[in-house]
C-alpha cells in the first residue's frame, strides 16, 4: 500500500494502453495524461494495413518463402535494408536453419542475445545500410536504435521492418514499428504471420478464407483485444485469490502470536484446504521412464547408474515405499519403462525395453532392473563429448503403444554426465572434439521443441547428473525454456539432481589456463607403482598388458585429461614417466629383475603425488607379487601422501593395492592399502585376472559404493515431492 504525493512517468506507448491498464493507473491517482508530438514533425512511417502490409500464410513453407521473398524485393530490387523480428529463439532458429535463409546471399547478419556487446553494436550499426539483411528476435524490437544514415536507403524508402508474429500486446508492436522511420526518417513496416499461430494464440481460424483482406488487420487487433481481456480477467481473479490467502496467513500468525492454539490450528487448516487442488484419489497410476546415457564417458558411473535404478525401484528407499509413507490412503500402481541411448552418429543409438503386447511400460520391476543392468554393462561410443539428450527425450516422449504414457502422473528420469549438443559450458568451448552438432540437430530438434513435447504430454523431467559442471548450461537452458513455455500454465519446473557434489573452485591446468568445465572438477593423476622384481620375470608381459588395458579403458571413457606417472621397482625404484598426458603414456615398460623393497617405490610415489597440479587429484595403483621387510615404512609414506591430498583436495586418496600370485604377502599389502580410508586390496591369481582388476579400477568402480544409497534416496524424495505438487497448489 503506497500513498505518494505525486507520481510522474514517461512512456513511448501510452496510447496503446487499454481500459484495464487505465483503471489500474486511476487507482493510484494517475488520471492526467499528456501526449507530446514528435519534435521531428509528421511521421514518414508507412504501414499498408489494408493491402500488402499484412500477409497470412497457411503453411510453414509458404510462411518462410513469403518472408524470404519480401526480403529479396526490399534489398535487391528497392536497394533498401530490412530487419526481420521473430517472436522467439525457436522460430528464429527454424528460419535461420532453413534453405530459405541460406539462399538470401552473403549480406546478412544475425542479432542474438548470445553476441558480445561489441558484436551487437556492429550488427546494429550495419542494419540500416543498403542491401543489409538483419535477422533478430523480438527482444531487440524494444529500445534498439537502428538509426539510418545511408542516403541510398533513405532515398528509396528507408529501413523496412518485417514482424513475423502478432504481438500479444499492442505496446510491443508499436515498439517494433519504432525500429524504423526514426527521427523523421522514412521507413516501412509489414506483418507476415502463420495461420496456425493465430489459431493457437488468438483462437483465430481461417482468416484468409473468412475475412476480406482490407479487414485483416482490424480482425487481428480485435482478436488480440479479446485475448488481452481474458488475460486481464485472469490477473484480477488471481489477485483476489492471493489477497484472500494473504489475509488468511495474517490471521494464522496473529493467532500464533496471541497463543491461540485452537484458532491457529483452524486457520492453518483453512489455508491448507485453500491450497489443495482437489481431494486425494484412492488410487493413482504413475508412469516412470528411465532414460540412461550409455556412451563411453558413463563407464565410471555404470555401476552407480544401475544401483540408482535398482534403489529407486526396490528396497526401503524405493519410490513405492516413499509414496506409501507420504500418502498412506492411496494405492499406487507404478508402470516402469527404460531406454539406453548413445550419440547421433553411433550405430544402434537407442536400446529400448518393449514388453510383449503392452508397449514400453511394465509393472514387472525385475524385468526393468535386469534390462538396465544389461544396457549399463558396456558403455561405449559418444564420439564427441556432448551427447544427444534432446533426441533421447524426444524418442521417449514419442512412445506411442496403446499402454504408453497413459497414467495420471508421468515422470522421465534422464541420467547422464555430459552436456547436450548446443549447450556446452562456456569454459569448454575451446576443447577439441567437444560438440559436432553444436549449431543444429540433424533432426531439427531444439530445446523449445523438446520441452513442447514434454508439456503437451504432461511429462515431468528429472535430469540426474554425474558431472554437474558439464551439465550446468544444459540444465539451465532446458529449465528456463520449460518454465517460460506458454503451455506451462502451472509453472512446473524441471528437477535437476546432482549425483555428485558440484565443484565451484576455479580449476587450472598445467599451463595456468582454466580447465574445461565439461571434464569435471578435477582430472586424475594416476601413479602406477609396479613390481618388476625377479619373481615377475615370467609375468611381466601380463603386467604390461593389464597396464595397457587400463589406459585403453580410461581413454574409452573420455578421460583424456588424465595424467600418468609410473614407478617400477625391485630393490630400488625407477620413475619411468612423470605426469605425462594419458595419450602420451609409454606403451611398453622395461624389465630388470632383482630383490623386493616397497619403501623406495612408496617414497617415489609420495614425491610424484605431492607435485600433482591443482587440477588433478592423485590416485595410486600399487601391484606386487612378493613381500618386503619395509612394508611399514611404505605404508607410512602413503599415509603422508593421503594427508597431503586431504589438505589440498578435501578427500582421501584412492589407493588400489593388488596382491598378484600366491607369493604376495596379503598382510603387508593390506597395511599399505589401509594407509587411506579409500584404500582397497585386490587379489589376482594370474595375468588374466590382473587385467580384469585393472579395467575395473579404470572404470571407477569405487565411486559406486560411496554414491548408490544416497542417490536412490534423493531421487525417491524428489519424485515424492513432485507427486505432492500434483495435489497442492
Amino acid at each position: 500500500n503506497i500513498s505518494p504525493e505525486r507520481i510522474l512517468g514517461v512512456s513511448g506507448t501510452l496510447s496503446a494502453l487499454g481500459k484495464y491498464e487505465y483503471d489500474i493507473l486511476s487507482k493510484y491517482g494517475l488520471e492526467k495524461f499528456m501526449y507530446i508530438p514528435s519534435v521531428y514533425g509528421n511521421s514518414n512511417f508507412q504501414f499498408d494495413k489494408a493491402g500488402d502490409g499484412i500477409k497470412i500464410e497457411t503453411s510453414k513453407s509458404d510462411y518462410f518463402h513469403s518472408i524470404s521473398d519480401q526480403i529479396k524485393v526490399i534489398t535487391k530490387q528497392e536497394k533498401r535494408s530490412v530487419i526481420v523480428f521473430f517472436e522467439d529463439n525457436s522460430r528464429f532458429n527454424e528460419f535461420t536453419n532453413s534453405s530459405f535463409y541460406r539462399k538470401l546471399g552473403r549480406q546478412k547478419k544475425l542479432l542474438t542475445e548470445h553476441l558480445s556487446a561489441g558484436e551487437k553494436e556492429f550488427v546494429i550499426s550495419k542494419a540500416a545500410t543498403t542491401g543489409q539483411i538483419t535477422i533478430s528476435t523480438a527482444v531487440f524490437g524494444r529500445g534498439t536504435d537502428f538509426f539510418c544514415k545511408d542516403e541510398t536507403v533513405q532515398k528509396n524508402g528507408g529501413v523496412h521492418v518485417i514482424q513475423t508474429f502478432l504481438s500479444e500486446e499492442v505496446s510491443e508492436e508499436i515498439q517494433i514499428q519504432g525500429r524504423t522511420a526514426r527521427q523523421g526518417k522514412k521507413g516501412s513496416y509489414q506483418i507476415i504471420v502463420l495461420d496456425s499461430d493465430l489459431e493457437e494464440n488468438f483462437n483465430l481460424k481461417q482468416v484468409t478464407d473468412n475475412v476480406a483482406k482490407r479487414d485483416w488487420y482490424q480482425t487481428l487487433c480485435s482478436a488480440r483485444d479479446k485475448t488481452h481481456k481474458r488475460q486481464c480477467e485472469t490477473i484480477e481473479e488471481n489477485l483476489i485469490d492471493a489477497t484472500n490467502k494473504d489475509k488468511a496467513t495474517h490471521k494464522y500468525f496473529d493467532a500464533l502470536l496471541a497463543n491461540d492454539k485452537q484458532g491457529a490450528a483452524k486457520n492453518f487448516k483453512d489455508i491448507y484446504t485453500s491450497f489443495k487442488k482437489g481431494s486425494m484419489p484412492s488410487s493413482v497410476e504413475l508412469d516412470l521412464a528411465f532414460v540412461v546415457d550409455v556412451t563411453g564417458s558413463m563407464a565410471p558411473y555404470s555401476k552407480s547408474t544401475f544401483a540408482t535404478v535398482k534403489s529407486i525401484l526396490t528396497g526401503s528407499s524405493s519410490i513405492s515405499e516413499k509414496l506409501k509413507s507420504n500418502f498412506p490412503d492411496i494405492e499406487f500402481h507404478l508402470h516402469i519403462g527404460a531406454m539406453g541411448y548413445r550419440d547421433i552418429d553411433d550405430s544402434s543409438q537407442f536400446s529400448e525395453r518393449v514388453a510383449e503386447g503392452s508397449g514400453h511400460f511394465t509393472m514387472n520391476i525385475s524385468d526393468v532392473v535386469s534390462f538396465v543392468d544389461t544396457i549399463t554393462q558396456n558403455p561405449s561410443g559418444g564420439g564427441d563429448l556432448a551427447e544427444d539428450h534432446l533426441g533421447a527425450i524426444e524418442k521417449c516422449v514419442k512412445w506411442d503403444s496403446v499402454d504408453d504414457w497413459t497414467s495420471q502422473i508421468k515422470f522421465m528420469l534422464l541420467l547422464t554426465d555430459a552436456p547436450a549438443h548446443g549447450m556446452i559450458p562456456e569454459g569448454s568451448k575451446g576443447v577439441n572434439n567437444i560438440d559436432t552438432y553444436g549449431v543444429r540437430h540433424p533432426k531439427g530438434l531444439t530445446a523449445k521443441s523438446v520441452t513442447d513435447s514434454l508439456l503437451q504430454n504432461d511429462i515431468d523431467l528429472f535430469i540426474c547428473s554425474f558431472n554437474p559442471n558439464a551439465t550446468a548450461v544444459t540444465e539451465k537452458e532446458l529449465s528456463s525454456i520449460y518454465l517460460n513455455n506458454n503451455k506451462n500454465t502451472e509453472q512446473r519446473e524441471i528437477t535437476c539432481i546432482p549425483m555428485v557434489s558440484v565443484n565451484d573452485e576455479l580449476v587450472v591446468d598445467q599451463s595456468g589456463e582454466r580447465k574445461a568445465e565439461v571434464l569435471g572438477g578435477h582430472g586424475n593423476h594416476i601413479i602406477f607403482v609396479l613390481d618388476m622384481s625377479g619373481s615377475m620375470s615370467h609375468q611381466w608381459s601380463g603386467v604390461v598388458s593389464a597396464y595397457s588395458q587400463y589406459l585403453t579403458r580410461r581413454r574409452q571413457n573420455q578421460n583424456e585429461s588424465d595424467l600418468v606417472s609410473i614407478v617400477q621397482f625391485d630393490s630400488r625404484a625407477i620413475v619411468s614417466a612423470r605426469q605425462v598426458p594419458i595419450s602420451q603414456a609409454p606403451s611398453t615398460l622395461s624389465y630388470s629383475g632383482g630383490g623386493t623393497c616397497f619403501s623406495p617405490a612408496a617414497q617415489s610415489a609420495l614425491e610424484l603425488g605431492s607435485k600433482s597440479p591443482s587440477s588433478h587429484v592423485p590416485s595410486v595403483v600399487f601391484m606386487s607379487d612378493g613381500a618386503a621387510g619395509d612394508a611399514d615404512y611404505a605404508a607410512n609414506a602413503f599415509t603422508q601422501l593421503n594427508n597431503k591430498v586431504r589438505r589440498v583436495y578435501e578427500c582421501d586418496i584412492e589407493l588400489h593395492v593388488i596382491a598378484f600370485g600366491s607369493g604376495a604377502s596379503r598382510s603387508q599389502l593390506q597395511r599399505i592399502a589401509s594407509s587411506s580410508p579409500n584404500g582397497k586390496l585386490y587379489e589376482s591369481a594370474d595375468a588374466a585376472e590382473l587385467s580384469n582388476i585393472f579395467v575395473e579400477i579404470a572404470s571407477g568402480g569405487s565411486l559406486t559404493e560411496r554414491l548408490e544409497a544416497e542417490i536412490g534416496k534423493r531421487v525417491s524424495e524428489a519424485v515424492s515431492d513432485r507427486l505432492s505438487a500434483e495435489y497442492l497448489a
